[in-house]
């Protein structure tokens, strides 16, 4: 056997920053505040970045869709950065393109143009455990393969990314106007036609009212019940959708900073705090605020319906409120009363070259269908993703998405997820929790840099561990009850993929600390203190106060 080779000092001050490469996937939300967070937090050191998009510009989902009513759900005021707002917002509820422009605005100020590759798509990153690095394969322009390599690989992509048409037949069939609602052709007039909206999802939600008043008539396939819901933010902000913020208000806010952030305090601390924690524990089966949410959300939809049973009895759901996820929708239910607009929700047989055949024989002739039929929810990877041993995380997760806290998984090194399984994505305060997933990658950046380590994962341990406890929580909560949900990757039963199994404020906690007992770490050296040097300090070789920890009551020497 041969000896264990001879120790050696680094040459280098403790924790001195070694080169590391970081390749983020996406330039939407998350892509353009990982540039943000990157530069406050590696500056100075030796630390690149590099990003690369599928699409020709950055703001992902807000880049591609476009369907008519697309808008945010919650006010704007907290759909920015917990770190800067927007006091130029017209209205309290912003439509898609309004939202895209704000964020291709940071992007600008931020320098992600910088950073980014745009039309690259990463088909590729295969693992390699020798040299501690991913390798990875990009398809540049739609044709030409390139490579790269990075040592730790950040996956921002999103879970609203992979959109997909439905699972009917004959949809290739079809002669008509045939679109996504992701992937919208404004070019379309639907003025004077005949049209379906296939889903009942949020995108099916917000269109049909606009595309009600245009139509001749519209068939609505709803093949499954949604709870719609009053606004988000509705007891705050009561003129809804309507509230469009004057020229006066929004300059005021320009001017006077310390206001508009106790603005965006009260509206987030509403959203986050009494909605949202309200909405957790309106969560939990057979608990009195989850009855009275019930009670009052069909109400107010059977009065929406004008009282007419028949629609009551295909649009207002019997199941758990939440149990899918609650959209507010403005002028949804009054637009399927009216006289143009058909609901079915019986199935349909297939697609025909000139419309849709239901189950029951009848034949639909239609000048036009749209799918609003949302995305691929498995939280399997767009990109072949080859870990340890050579699997793919995409085979591994087939059956089950199984992460650890959503933002890793055991036996991919080096690879963190901003909104992989159970992140908080209808807890609360999205873009908040977005920047604390980044925050946590970039630690691990740090760690890697700095004490010589060369990969870091989670455990099998540690994420069966943090998937018993989700699923036994999960259990108590609305989402496990019988519904169809992308929650559950649209099935009825089944373990919960989507929300986080906790509030906003207990993710915050959460996310706010790195739990490394639960990581398997391993070092580029035999020696785990190697990156302890030569025993002293980036003070002591830079000239810095070597007297630091000595201070004196009301002394200020930097005054």
């Amino acid at each position: 056997m041969g000896s264990k080779p001879t120790y050696t000092v680094s040459d280098q001050w403790i924790g001195e920053p070694r080169p590391v490469r970081v390749v983020v996937v996406g330039a939407g939300i998350g892509g353009i505040a990982a540039v943000k967070l990157f530069r406050e937090t590696f500056q100075d050191r030796p630390t690149t970045l590099v990003i690369y998009e599928k699409n020709h510009d950055v703001g992902g989902t807000w880049l591609e869709n476009r369907y008519p009513g697309c808008s945010v759900d919650n006010p704007g005021h907290t759909y920015t950065y917990s770190w800067e707002g927007n006091p130029s917002w017209s209205r309290a509820y912003v439509g898609a393109e309004e939202v895209f422009e704000y964020y291709k605005g940071r992007a600008k100020a931020y320098g992600v143009y910088q950073y980014v590759n745009f039309n690259h798509r990463v088909v590729e990153a295969r693992w390699d455990e020798y040299v501690g690095q991913w390798k990875l394969k990009i398809e540049k322009e739609g044709s030409i393969i390139i490579e790269d390599e990075c040592e730790v690989l950040i996956n921002v992509c999103g879970m609203l990314n992979q959109w997909k048409w439905p699972s009917i037949d004959g949809l290739d069939t079809y002669k008509g106007h045939l679109v996504h609602s992701a992937i919208w052709d404004s070019n379309y007039s639907f003025k004077g036609k005949t049209i379906g909206v296939i889903g009942s999802g949020s995108s099916a939600i917000q269109m049909v009212p606009k595309l009600q008043k245009e139509v001749k008539s519209l068939i609505s396939f709803n093949r499954s019940p949604s709870w719609i819901t009053q606004e988000f933010g509705a007891k705050y902000i009561p003129e809804g959708r309507e509230l469009v913020y004057s020229d006066e208000q929004r300059e005021e806010w320009r001017n006077n900073p310390n206001e508009f952030l106790k603005y965006r305090k009260e509206i987030e601390s509403i959203i986050v705090t009494s909605i949202a924690n309200k909405f957790w524990h309106a969560q939990f089966k057979d608990g009195p605020v989850q009855e009275e949410w019930y009670r009052q959300t069909r109400q107010n939809m059977e009065t929406a319906l004008g009282g007419n049973p028949e629609l009551i009895s295909k649009i207002v759901p019997t199941f758990a409120v939440g149990c899918r996820r609650v959209t507010p929708g403005h002028g949804y239910l009054e637009a399927l009363a009216k006289d143009n607009i058909v609901v079915r929700s019986d199935e349909i047989r297939r697609i025909t070259p000139t419309g849709v055949q239901m189950t029951d024989g009848t034949n639909l002739a239609l000048d036009a269908i749209i799918c609003a039929t949302g995305f691929d929810n498995s939280f399997r990877p767009s990109f072949a993703l080859i870990g340890e041993n050579g699997v793919d995380l995409r085979d591994e997760w087939r059956e089950e998405p199984r992460s650890y806290l959503s933002v890793a998984a055991a036996g991919f090194p080096n690879y963190f997820m901003a909104t992989g399984p159970n992140f908080p994505l209808a807890n609360g305060s999205l873009v908040a929790c977005l920047e604390q997933t980044l925050k946590y990658a970039f630690r691990a950046v740090e760690k890697i840099q700095t004490q010589g380590v060369k990969s870091v994962s989670p455990t099998r341990e540690a994420v069966n561990d943090f998937q018993e406890h989700k699923d036994a929580i999960m259990e108590k909560m609305v989402w496990t009850s019988p519904c169809r949900s992308w929650y559950k990757n649209g099935k009825v039963d089944g373990k919960v993929w989507g929300p986080y199994p906790g509030s906003v404020p207990h993710f915050f906690e959460l996310m706010g600390e790195t739990r490394w007992e639960d990581f398997k770490i391993e070092y580029r050296t035999s020696n785990r203190f190697q990156y302890l040097g030569r025993g002293n300090t980036h003070r002591e070789v830079s000239g810095g106060d070597l007297a630091w920890y000595v201070t004196e009551p009301g002394a200020n020497l930097s005054a």
